[in-house]
């Protein structure tokens, strides 16, 4: 990846124009490459506070502080983040669509064996280090497809989430389980 101008100090990068490209990395992970690791967020609700409504954070199993961007920039502070970050690049300015969508789809419920508790608790916020203003936006998730950012072409574009979890149901104890997936594409 090259810089089209300026230095690495902003979150929503522009790209000089090359070969078609569409790279995603969430969590741990290394640029131009695909990597099978699948991190972990979690949070353990001491017995005395369940589902008395006040939010826990969760951390996470992520090392991934660096950004993906190749002046290996540190953007996030795990394990309480997570690194989300992506490019879209096409040829010129002209060729394929104008942006690439992130998107997160999830399952209705977290399950524990019979027992679920709505996907809809989880909830992050999103920033960087420097970069207070978020560049793909804080949200829940839904328990299905959330719409998170429009890539433009020709931008490489990261943050860190900072999940949360509700805590507003009772659940019994159990370890819940449940999987967000991230989808960058181009329509």
């Amino acid at each position: 990846m090259a810089l089209a101008s300026g230095g690495a100090s902003a979150w929503v990068l522009t790209l000089n124009p090359g070969p078609k490209q569409l790279f995603l990395m969430v969590g741990v992970g290394t640029a131009g490459a695909n990597t099978t690791t699948i991190n972990t967020v979690s949070v353990a609700v001491p017995a005395a506070n369940v589902g008395n409504g006040t939010a826990l954070p969760m951390t996470s199993d992520s090392t991934q502080a660096n950004s993906a961007w190749t002046d290996a920039y540190p953007v996030c502070n795990p394990p309480g983040q997570i690194y989300v970050g992506g490019s879209y690049r096409q040829p010129d300015s002209t060729t394929g669509a104008a942006s690439a969508t992130l998107q997160v789809n999830t399952p209705a419920s977290l399950t524990s064996g019979a027992d679920s508790i709505p996907f809809s608790q989880i909830r992050w916020t999103s920033t960087a280090n420097g970069n207070a203003t978020a560049d793909i936006p804080g949200g829940s998730f839904n328990g299905g497809t959330v719409f998170l950012a429009n890539f433009a072409r020709n931008t490489f574009v990261e943050n860190c989430f900072s999940y949360s979890y509700a805590n507003t149901v009772v659940a019994p104890a159990g370890t819940f389980t449940g999987r967000a997936v991230f989808t960058l594409a181009v329509p």
